[in-house]
């Protein structure tokens, strides 16, 4: 088989999600060849290991020794993917990111297919608010401002394609030599999508409406998840978003997915690399 889509998934020490994630992707991926591979980072719980490396149908990659932590180990996670790649498309995906719908990756590849000199395709931040929360959200930053409005968070505020579900046409990155992690000082995704809007490629922002109909994301899932990740993360923030994971898997589709664990064999044995 010759993948049409590589699917990249950094992981790090969250086996539920890694299952949750992966036989979504299993479950609602039928019609187009892909690859996934998923990088894990160094992960030194059992339960992510042994999962892993249970899984017939991803190629796994995994990083051994003392490896960077946080955003950069996800940037390098997924240079390493690219480098594995060996479709034409590539698709960055977060372990919490959730397909819950057959058509999600058609939804992004058709227009790839369509239109040669578009580069990229995916959602700025994946959340959607109602009017309220929204009106609320814009009041805490102008209450804040001397947090919010510094430089570094103004560009950042700039709409970006985002890894949690982001598909690339590899011929123009190989094309112009570029790589996911070589702005280290933007956050991920960043770097790559100024540098190919620069050269005159399209990276096309899709509606967060339209892809929240076909994959979910559960924002900051690893960091909610992970104490050791935690230190600088505010209580109602923790509260409310470890809230907000209990009740998607409580869902009955979600707990059926989630406890499928035929979505996890195929006869064709997996490719095991430690870096």
């Amino acid at each position: 088989m010759n993948p049409v889509v590589s699917i990249i998934v950094p992981h790090f020490q969250t086996p539920e999600l890694a299952k949750l994630c992966l036989r979504s992707i299993r479950k609602y991926t039928t019609d187009i060849d892909y690859e996934v591979i998923v990088v894990d980072n160094a992960s030194k719980d059992i339960a992510s290991k042994q999962y892993l490396r249970s899984v017939k149908w991803i190629r796994l990659i995994e990083r051994t020794g003392e490896i960077a932590t946080g955003s950069i180990a996800h940037r390098e996670a997924v240079t390493i993917g690219f480098e594995a790649a060996r479709a034409p498309f590539v698709l960055t995906v977060h372990t919490d990111t959730i397909p819950i719908r057959s058509d999600w990756l058609q939804f992004h590849l058709n227009p790839m297919l369509a239109e040669p000199n578009l580069a990229a395709i995916g959602t700025d931040k994946l959340v959607l608010r109602s009017s309220f929360q929204e009106w609320l959200r814009t009041a805490e930053d102008a209450i804040m401002w001397w947090k919010r409005f510094r430089p570094v968070r103004v560009q950042n505020k700039l709409p970006y394609i985002r890894s949690h579900c982001a598909l690339y046409r590899r011929s123009i990155m190989d094309r112009h030599s570029l790589t996911y992690n070589d702005k280290p000082l933007l956050t991920a995704g960043q770097g790559l999508h100024q540098d190919l809007t620069q050269l005159g490629y399209e990276c096309r922002l899709l509606d967060p409406r339209d892809v929240a109909k076909r994959v979910v994301h559960l924002n900051h899932a690893t960091e909610l998840l992970l104490p050791e990740l935690q230190t600088q993360s505010r209580f109602l923030h923790l509260w409310r978003g470890q809230s907000r994971i209990r009740r998607f898997f409580q869902k009955p589709e979600i707990r059926s997915l989630f406890h499928d664990t035929s979505l996890d064999a195929q006869s064709d044995q997996p490719h095991r690399i430690a870096c």
